[in-house]
């Protein structure tokens, strides 16, 4: 399902993809590569969750956290939802759920969220889920087109979630 999801949207999710799920080629790599992701998870080094749509049970999407610093500790959040599934809230929405998640019961004090400055759409999931802009990295981020565009840093600290209402 997962491997049959991300071909089909291939075109929008291109950008995002990291290098080995843009190898996939087979059905039986995504499984192999699936069962590595497992083993990360058990690792503490990434994690990742698939989001559901609750009225339909469709995939949507995914969150992860990711590049953890435990001696902070921090983590960093990223997403991506399937083309026809954008513009509904499941990111902000699965984004949350993730961010509660991370200071849970991973017991970070900070999470990270960074993006292409010419996505205006992720740049509203970190505002809506109260991360700080703290910086702009100027033409830090190599698109795969070639394209060189700034990269946006967001944080939000565990004593910001706790006060704040997230509805």
């Amino acid at each position: 399902m997962y491997f049959q999801a991300v071909r089909a949207n291939w075109e929008h999710l291109y950008e995002f993809l990291p290098p080995k799920l843009i190898a996939w080629q087979s059905e039986a790599e995504a499984e192999i590569r699936i069962r590595e992701l497992i083993a990360e998870w058990q690792l503490r080094r990434l994690f990742i969750f698939g989001v559901w749509e609750q009225r339909t049970g469709a995939y949507v999407g995914e969150t992860y956290l990711a590049n953890a610093d435990w001696q902070v500790p921090c983590i960093e959040l990223g997403y991506f939802l399937l083309q026809a599934s954008t513009g509904r809230g499941f990111a902000t929405e699965a984004a949350r759920g993730t961010i509660q998640f991370a200071f849970d019961h991973l017991k970070v004090g900070r999470i990270e969220l960074q993006c292409a400055a010419d996505n205006p759409a992720s740049m509203n999931v970190a505002t809506r889920c109260g991360f700080q802009k703290e910086g702009c990295l100027r033409q830090r981020h190599h698109k795969k087109d070639g394209k060189l565009v700034d990269r946006l840093w967001y944080g939000l600290l565990a004593s910001e979630w706790l006060n704040a209402e997230h509805t």
